[in-house]
């Protein structure tokens, strides 16, 4: 309806209620009962809705309000807020709020739009009647309900209301923010049977919440509240501040917000990470030939997460973690060795040979895991996909009817056959190893930038060994040093006394010449961890004197390498723990018994000094049993004396005591895995 302020023309009045049909029939009464104007650039004229007919008024009020649809147009006869911008900011309400509050806005600009031809009371009366009809414009309809702000269902417009809601918004200056309801806030008072109640909530053992409420409505002694109240109580806490005490402060970190370190300025080498991790799969232990998980040590890369070393053992050691580290630094030497507080890393030996290699070995925080979080994805890419493709996967998601019967069968074969089907060797395995590093170091890796494939063409993350190149073609290389550095920089060094000629270490006395002149004093040894046939004499400036051979009047006849010794040092624990286990269940000392010896001849004194003067004659004419120092000649040589003990003949007791001790040694099994792959690669 088209009208200037609350005028209209004879043409826009025909046919309402208490008005004639016709337009000619309106200006014959209106020239006796009303009085006009002309209409601003027309030639009607236009009669003001005061003068009308109570009836007619109703009716246009009726189809104004029917109309409205609150959008801006509608609302113009309010005129502006007197405030250019109302005071205040609705960010701080919520969604609902901000609806109510919008929607009572839109019935205060209706009534002071309606009440710019009619009073206040007759536009709130006309809107309340309307409501109550359901006959407001859609836009008006469906916020009555929405304005009234109760969650009973039925609830209208009335006058009592409007008015409240019009007080409300003037008294504000017309803020409309002063029409948003209250927020009910939480009470966050705390209860008086708050501390109670948590003692018996906060456990490691995480009970339940009925049972804690079943416990500390026992021991409260005042008015007991409902565990409904508990429950409501429980949920106005935070989530670290609710589980302090059921988990440990390193559960909690993943509760509480962290920072994000940035590895973006980082070059191959600045930093490498190293961490053990005990894989989640059986395999036939090549010492005992039963089933163990090993433990494998790996080092990365922190620039561009390229692994770059890999040791296996059966637990977490110093060996282990230089074995890794000497593939590392043949890859790129580096600045930075962050590790955690682990026995195979906080350790002198580790600790000193990082030292003469120049870098800096940094420790984490204790139990912040969170920190070294690219070792521990590692271990998840890597080793926890690679264990679950073996059927020895005894993982905790491995289904548990599955793993038992897995476990069982393995075990039946291994007693009836020396093998399992289903547990995988050590050569096997080894290879695995070898494998899954090539594969996750040419695999995308979503911490590395991205780049555009050369066959898909489409954009990618890059690999560790792209990263890797990336940064070579950018200028920058490799610090790499040769075997032979390598092999003296990464071997630990001790102190010690040497008499002459003479330095005893690990159970074992090596002799060189060139110590006569030291005797007495106090130098410095190298040791290599799986070479026990020499040491290597340093002064204490740091001058090397030479190599150190094993004499034969070393305490051991045949030397004990330090992992032969760290398997001892094993194999002594786990008696004590198997005795102290027998202790426990018989509750009786348990002593092992040592087998008597034979008693010896009982020879008179001739006699004895003729035995000993043949046993000289035949020591002096037997030839020297020398042991290779390289693996690759041992394995030789064992070949040679197995095949003479396989067709009969008989070995010199030096050879058979070399031949039996080394058939179990590890180097011996994987020089003989490898030659028989190739073979079988061959063939």
């Amino acid at each position: 309806m088209n009208n200037q302020l609350g005028w209209f023309t004879a043409r826009e009045l025909a046919g309402l209620p208490g008005m004639p049909g016709t337009e000619r029939a309106i200006q014959i009464r209106a020239k006796a009962d009303w009085q006009g104007r002309k209409r601003a650039g027309s030639k009607a004229t236009e009669y003001c809705l005061v003068d009308l007919p109570p009836e007619t008024q109703a009716a246009i009020l009726s189809k104004s309000v029917a109309e409205s649809d609150g959008d801006s147009q509608s609302l113009a006869i309010s005129g502006p807020c007197q405030d250019e911008k109302c005071t205040g900011s609705s960010s701080r309400l919520n969604d609902k709020q901000r609806s109510v509050m919008l929607a009572r806005l839109a019935f205060c600009r209706e009534v002071e739009r309606l009440m710019g031809v009619v009073s206040q009371n007759a536009a709130i009366d006309t809107l309340v009647k309307h409501a109550q009809g359901g006959q407001l414009s859609p836009y008006l309809q469906q916020r009555v309900e929405l304005a009234n702000d109760r969650k009973t269902e039925g609830r209208g417009l009335s006058e009592r209301t409007l008015k409240r809601w019009l007080s409300t918004w003037r008294t504000a200056n017309r803020n409309e923010l002063a029409l948003a309801p209250l927020r009910q806030r939480a009470n966050l008072d705390v209860p008086d049977w708050a501390g109670l109640f948590l003692r018996c909530y906060q456990r490691p053992t995480k009970p339940s919440v009925a049972a804690s409420y079943s416990e500390f409505s026992v021991k409260w002694q005042g008015d007991l509240p409902s565990i409904h109240a508990v429950q409501r109580f429980l949920k106005k806490l935070s989530p670290d501040a609710l589980n302090v005490g059921r988990m440990s402060s390193q559960e909690l970190k993943a509760l509480k917000p962290f920072t994000r370190r940035s590895t973006k300025n980082l070059y191959p080498g600045d930093v490498y990470t190293a961490d053990g991790h005990k894989f989640d799969a059986e395999v036939i232990n090549p010492l005992t030939g039963k089933p163990y998980r090993p433990e494998i040590t790996t080092v990365l890369d922190v620039a561009t997460r390229r692994v770059v070393g890999v040791s296996v053992g059966e637990a977490e050691s110093a060996i282990g973690v230089l074995d890794a580290l000497r593939d590392a630094i043949r890859e790129c030497m580096f600045s930075i060795f962050y590790v955690d507080n682990g026995s195979g890393f906080a350790n002198d030996t580790v600790r000193e040979v990082v030292d003469r290699l120049g870098g800096t070995m940094t420790h984490s925080l204790p139990y912040n895991s969170q920190a070294r979080g690219l070792s521990e994805r590692g271990h998840q890419t890597i080793w926890v996909r690679a264990a679950k493709k073996l059927t020895s996967y005894i993982g905790a998601d491995m289904d548990k009817h599955a793993g038992t019967k897995v476990h069982r069968i393995g075990r039946r074969q291994l007693r009836q056959t020396g093998k399992s089907q289903l547990i995988p060797e050590f050569g096997l395995f080894m290879a695995g190893i070898e494998q899954e590093i090539a594969d996750y170091n040419s695999t995308p890796h979503r911490g590395l930038t991205k780049v555009r494939d050369t066959e898909s063409g489409l954009l990618r993350h890059m690999t560790p060994n792209e990263a890797w190149q990336t940064a070579i073609a950018e200028g920058w290389e490799p610090m790499c040093a040769s075997t032979a550095l390598v092999d003296s920089l990464i071997r630990p060094q001790v102190a010690r006394t040497t008499r002459r000629g003479e330095i005893a270490w690990a159970g074992n006395t090596y002799f060189m010449a060139d110590l006569k002149a030291f005797h007495g004093q106090e130098i410095r040894i190298a040791y290599d961890v799986r070479d026990a046939s020499q040491v290597w004499a340093y002064t204490s400036n740091g001058e090397l004197i030479g190599a150190a051979k094993l004499d034969g009047n070393s305490t051991d006849y045949m030397p004990l390498t330090m992992v032969e010794i760290a398997r001892e040092k094993r194999q002594q624990g786990q008696y004590k723990r198997a005795v102290d286990k027998l202790e426990t269940l018989t509750g009786h000392r348990v002593d092992m018994i040592a087998p008597a010896t034979a008693p010896s001849a009982h020879l008179s004194t001739i006699e004895l000094a003729a035995a000993l003067e043949f046993a000289e004659e035949m020591q002096s004419t037997r030839e020297v049993f020398v042991i290779p120092a390289n693996d690759v000649e041992r394995y030789r040589l064992w070949m040679v004396l197995d095949q003479k003990q396989a067709s009969g003949e008989v070995l010199e007791l030096d050879e058979a005591r070399w031949w039996k001790v080394y058939s179990t040694h590890p180097d011996l099994i994987y020089q003989r895995e490898l030659m028989d792959g190739f073979e079988k690669y061959a063939g």
